[in-house]
């Protein structure tokens, strides 16, 4: 069935656990004393798990990890161990450990755990193989400021609620990891979020990843971020471009609300996206964050074209009109959403105002944002065909 890799001084235990291995699940396996020969084996060969025993300490265990088994391509890496606390758990998970398991006397949690491994790694083959016709693939688009308050995570609820009702498949994705509002914004209780979906990277698939969304009434569907600042650490580079990457697959549209900031993160979401949406209000200091962010993605190698920008609260009387602001910006406006107080009303209730006030003119403008993102999806089509 596949390849497993026991590392642990202790033979009899190697020994027990192979036999069991065999013939319960038909692995082949091959046993090594020590975390260095086992990187040595590593180095040659892609087995399909690698068993860490009870004699490997579980601080070296989890460097080990760290160095090698976070990749979706590297071999599911399980712990066995009798310290099996909360915080090392937490600690082995974000490493990238696929299970930490008891070291009980049958194992049976042990074969049980490889089992799953070398059935998701032979999964994820088979996946691979029969990929020849790639499907139609959603179009990501990210709603960015590196100013907090302009009305960003608004305009990301809305525009994501419309799509929705315009009948899209369309997931929401709450990227602002440490004080992430879309749950509150959609009134959503965050019973699954992106720090649940990443602690099964190894494994994640676009179906598992499905069990990780949480579905609005309009029927979008919602990544919700974290509930503790502290597990934004666990959500890596790397696992939210490849979360980004199955969500493209599932859906029409994927629209990404980010942190006011421009961190790794942020840029991870930048990179995976078709089109990124820079928000300014009519304000010196929103223009000028927003000028200097996009001059900064210029400098590091970003299409002037990708970023589009959108004016909220565009009709306040500031002394500067959204020409202005545009010419200021360099960069296509392609909405202005007006003020209206019907806005925080929304908001304070978890109602999206292109639900609560669809009439309205500032849903008009926010539902005029979606149908131009839905085009910009059948254009892509259109050109690929």
């Amino acid at each position: 069935m596949g390849v497993v890799v026991i590392v642990d001084a202790d033979a009899g235990f190697c020994r027990r656990l192979r036999a069991l291995l065999e013939s319960d699940v038909g692995a082949r396996c091959e046993e090594v004393r020590t975390l260095a020969e086992a990187r040595e084996l590593l180095r040659q060969r892609q087995p399909g798990a690698v068993v860490l025993g009870p004699s490997v300490a579980p601080t070296a265990a989890i460097e080990f990890a760290e160095a090698y088994g976070s990749a979706e391509e590297t071999a599911a890496t399980i712990l066995v161990t009798d310290e099996a606390s909360t915080d090392l758990l937490r600690r082995a998970m974000r490493a990238g450990l696929r299970d930490v398991v008891p070291a009980d006397k049958d194992y049976g949690e042990v074969v049980n755990a490889v089992h799953a491994a070398l059935e998701s790694a032979r999964s994820r083959a088979t996946e691979s193989a029969v990929m020849c016709v790639p499907p139609t693939r959603g179009r990501v688009v990210t709603v960015f400021s590196t100013k907090g308050g302009v009305g960003k995570t608004v305009i990301s609820c809305n525009v994501a609620v419309a799509l929705a009702e315009l009948r899209l498949r369309t997931v929401l994705v709450d990227l602002d990891l440490q004080f992430g509002d879309v749950g509150i914004m959609l009134d959503l209780t965050p019973e699954r979020t992106i720090f649940d979906a990443v602690q099964s990277f190894d494994r994640l698939d676009a179906e598992m990843l499905r069990g990780f969304l949480t579905t609005h009434e309009s029927g979008l569907q919602v990544l919700l971020a974290p509930v503790h600042p502290e597990d934004a650490d666990a959500v890596t580079v790397s696992r939210i471009s490849a979360v980004i990457g199955l969500l493209r697959e599932m859906a029409d549209v994927v629209v990404i609300d980010t942190a006011a900031a421009l961190d790794d993160a942020v840029l991870a979401a930048i990179d995976g996206s078709d089109s990124v949406y820079a928000v300014a209000t009519m304000d010196v200091a929103s223009i000028k964050n927003v000028r200097v962010s996009l001059q900064k993605l210029a400098q590091m190698g970003y299409d002037h074209d990708l970023t589009q920008l959108v004016i909220n609260r565009a009709d306040s009387k500031v002394w500067l009109d959204p020409g202005e602001a545009q010419r200021s910006i360099d960069a296509t406006l392609v909405a202005e959403v007006p003020s209206d107080r019907l806005v925080p009303r929304s908001v304070n209730r978890g109602v999206p105002v292109v639900l609560d006030s669809p009439k309205s003119g500032v849903a008009r403008a926010l539902a005029a944002l979606a149908k131009r993102i839905a085009a910009g999806r059948e254009e892509a089509k259109s050109s690929v065909a």
